[in-house]
């Protein structure tokens, strides 16, 4: 799979999701091979996901970075899942997930999950 064939997926994922009410998502094709995906997905009841993720996509897909935001209305923090490698103490690490003041073990995440994970956050 191309870096193009990637994010079309990937928008395929966003335009099935009913939760999701608007995107302003941008690419950056690095390569062929290589993309960068961020920006903001407005949800049902006001919350936003800001999605971000750096991905080669031969051989496989690996996502080498990637962080996703979700905050309620009034701007407050939701829950954010990334893989910086901060939390070397959790068994998933570098994968994880904040919520409040914990952090969790988590898998690692692409756009298509977290748009289902984040379904037991909203209201």
């Amino acid at each position: 799979m191309n870096s193009r064939a990637y994010y079309a997926s990937v928008q395929k994922a966003i335009l099935n999701a009913p939760h999701v009410i608007h995107s302003d998502i941008s690419f950056d094709e690095v390569s062929e091979e290589e993309c960068y995906i961020r920006g903001t997905l407005t949800l049902t009841g006001g919350y936003e996901l800001h999605v971000a993720e750096y991905v080669i996509t031969n051989p496989g897909i690996k996502r080498l970075k990637y962080r996703f935001h979700l905050q309620s209305a009034d701007d407050k923090t939701i829950a954010r899942w990334d893989n910086a490698a901060h939390h070397p103490e959790i068994k998933s690490h570098p994968d994880h997930l904040h919520v409040g003041e914990n952090v969790k073990a988590s898998p690692p995440m692409d756009i298509p999950e977290v748009l289902m994970a984040v379904l037991s956050f909203l209201e």
